[in-house]
């Protein structure tokens, strides 16, 4: 099997990164520049009209969006865990994956690029402060979910490598968590993890 993963340093695709290396799994990285707009070029468009990263390409066949492909990989590769083995638990790991892709790296994407969805400066402050309020809000639940635990779920999993980015690209908002402290010692003990520090390693 060849796995070809295309990838934006600091992009949600870290979470894929991860993931495919703590399954083990055997493949190549291509990195996609998201700051000279490398997934607009032709070339990318043609591999993958969303214009976005992750992508993931497994024989020829393509696959976009972290949850199907954190799902896909799970589900390849089984004796690494990276979704719970019983089917309600597993369900409500897609259910976060889901979660972190819908309910909160759109309000990130608002803040550091607001911009793109209203041409009216005078309102961007207000829309960014909406967006850190509403993020706010999310991590809030996510802090109860982490309440007494390390990890999601009962041992470490792809929901774990997903959150790790929200996190992280927060903090590159200058966003001050230090009031989520469950949220905090999640991101600390991943950042503490070999698959994780090889997945930033890789820049170049």
């Amino acid at each position: 099997m060849t796995i070809t993963l295309y990838h934006a340093p600091g992009a949600c695709s870290i979470a894929t990164y991860v993931s495919l290396l703590e399954a083990g799994a055997d493949f190549d990285v291509e990195l996609i520049s998201l700051a000279k707009k490398e997934q607009t070029s032709d070339r990318y468009k043609a591999l993958n009209p969303k214009q976005k990263v992750p992508y993931l390409v497994v024989d020829g066949k393509g696959l976009s969006e972290n949850a199907a492909i954190l799902t896909w990989i799970a589900s390849t590769y089984p004796d690494a865990n990276l979704l719970p083995k019983d089917t309600f638990e597993r369900a409500r790991a897609i259910s976060h994956m889901n979660w972190f892709s819908s309910g909160m790296h759109p309000h990130i994407t608002r803040h550091f690029r607001t911009a793109k969805f209203c041409e009216i400066e005078s309102a961007h402050e207000d829309i960014k402060a909406k967006a850190k309020a509403m993020f706010f809000e999310q991590m809030a639940l996510v802090e109860q979910e982490l309440d007494g635990r390390t990890w999601f779920f009962d041992h470490n999993t792809a929901c774990d490598a997903y959150f790790f980015w929200v996190y992280d690209r927060a903090l590159r908002e200058d966003f001050d968590l230090s009031e989520f402290r469950n949220c905090t010692a999640h991101y600390e003990a991943m950042k503490e993890r070999p698959n994780v520090q090889k997945a930033l390693a890789h820049t170049q």
